[in-house]
């Protein structure tokens, strides 16, 4: 079986979310060009979000997933939600772009049992209104 590329990924990750979303009863537009990092716009009816799908395949510790997001900070922020989707899961939160180089969320409790300023995935996975 051969390695999928990033790109190969990435595309089998926003297909997943846009089945998601429409499944939702979500309305979904996608760009002709994506050249300025908006995967899609998302009409909920009451808003209308601009997303950033990121397709996760791996566990960055034990019990977390990183999302970098270093290219969608600088300029204007042209993001509203990143959508991301573990793969190994079979998984999507919709997080707030908070305009921050990277989004850790928890999937399992530390060993630590630690709460405090901790992002679970599982908060996330509706879309907001």
């Amino acid at each position: 079986m051969t390695t999928l590329s990033s790109v190969r990924k990435g595309f089998l990750g926003e297909q997943r979310v846009i089945t998601d979303l429409i499944k939702k009863d979500l309305s979904v537009f996608m760009p002709v060009v994506d050249d300025i990092g908006v995967d899609m716009v998302v009409d909920t009816s009451i808003n209308i979000y601009k997303v950033q799908v990121k397709t996760i395949y791996t566990l960055k510790s034990k019990t977390s997933i990183e999302v970098k997001l270093d290219k969608h900070i600088e300029g204007d922020h042209k993001i509203d939600i990143v959508a991301v989707y573990y793969q190994p899961k079979d998984i999507i939160a919709y997080v707030p772009f908070a305009d921050k180089s990277r989004i850790n969320l928890a999937l399992h409790t530390a060993k630590n049992n630690q709460k405090y300023k901790r992002l679970w995935f599982y908060e996330f996975m509706e879309f907001p209104p």
